[in-house]
C-alpha cells in the first residue's frame, strides 16, 4: 500500500471543490471508485458505487447556487485524509453555510470510502 500525501490528497480536495462549486456531477463520480461508499452524515445508510454518487450530487448540487467551498487539510494517516470545510451557497434566496469534517480513504489512488460529518449554521 502506497500511503497517501499531503499533494496527492491536496489535488484530491481541489477537484472536489470544483465538482461541487460547479454542480458538475459526473466529475464529482470520478472522483471515487466504482465500488466506493459515500456516507452522507453518520446518521443514513451510505450510497453503493459511483452511480449513486453521481446521482446524489445530482439532486444535491441542483438546488444550490453561487456555491463556494473551502477545505483545510488536518490530517493524514496512511491511505485516510481528513479535512475541514466550510460551504456557502444560495438555496430559494437565502444563504446557505455548512461547516463539516471529512473523511476520504484511498485504494490505488482510488476514494473507495468517504465519511462526511457536517453542521448547517444558517
Amino acid at each position: 500500500m502506497v500511503p497517501l500525501d499531503h499533494g496527492t490528497f491536496r489535488t484530491w480536495l481541489d477537484e472536489y471543490t470544483t465538482a461541487w462549486e460547479t454542480g458538475d456531477a459526473d466529475a464529482a463520480a470520478a472522483l471515487f471508485a466504482s465500488d466506493a461508499t459515500y456516507h452522507e452524515t453518520p446518521f443514513t445508510d451510505p450510497l453503493d458505487g459511483r452511480d449513486a454518487i453521481r446521482t446524489y450530487w445530482a439532486q444535491t448540487t441542483a438546488t444550490q447556487e453561487a456555491t463556494d467551498v473551502d477545505t483545510t487539510i488536518e490530517a493524514i494517516n496512511r491511505a485516510t485524509g481528513l479535512a475541514q470545510f466550510e460551504t456557502t451557497f444560495v438555496r430559494d434566496g437565502s444563504l446557505v453555510t455548512v461547516e463539516g469534517v471529512l473523511s476520504a480513504r484511498f485504494v490505488a489512488g482510488d476514494c473507495v470510502e468517504f465519511r462526511e460529518w457536517w453542521h448547517r449554521k444558517g
